[in-house]
């Protein structure tokens, strides 16, 4: 199963009852070890305080920014997709801790490649 085309399979794992987006992709990157961004909710929490989403942008909007400006490569979408599970533990929480945060530099750039 984890052999097949990454869109064929990534239909049939959507067509489980209870498997969405998230999971489906979670399943092709790091099981099947197919090149495909992973979104979940630090991605979007992340992002969108930094202005490079809107709050309301669908999954798919926000996968295919990072799959366009990320080279799609199987080990860096799953250390990217690490590196921001851990900034949205760490840091991005409901208590940001804003002065430690890795993408603080960039914040004067706020909503450059924004997806609206």
């Amino acid at each position: 199963m984890l052999k097949e085309d990454g869109h064929i399979l990534r239909h049939k794992l959507l067509n489980v009852n209870g498997i969405g987006p998230e999971t489906a992709d979670s399943i092709l990157l790091y099981a099947a070890e197919h090149p495909i961004f992973v979104i979940d909710a630090y991605t979007k929490r992340i992002f969108s305080r930094h202005g490079y989403i809107d709050a309301d942008a669908t999954y798919h909007q926000m996968q295919e920014l990072f799959m366009k400006c990320i080279p799609q490569d199987t080990c860096l979408y799953n250390e990217y997709h690490a590196l921001i599970v851990r900034v949205g533990k760490e840091l991005c929480r409901t208590n940001p801790h804003c002065d430690s945060c890795p993408v603080e530099y960039d914040l004067h750039k706020k909503g450059k490649n924004a997806i609206k």
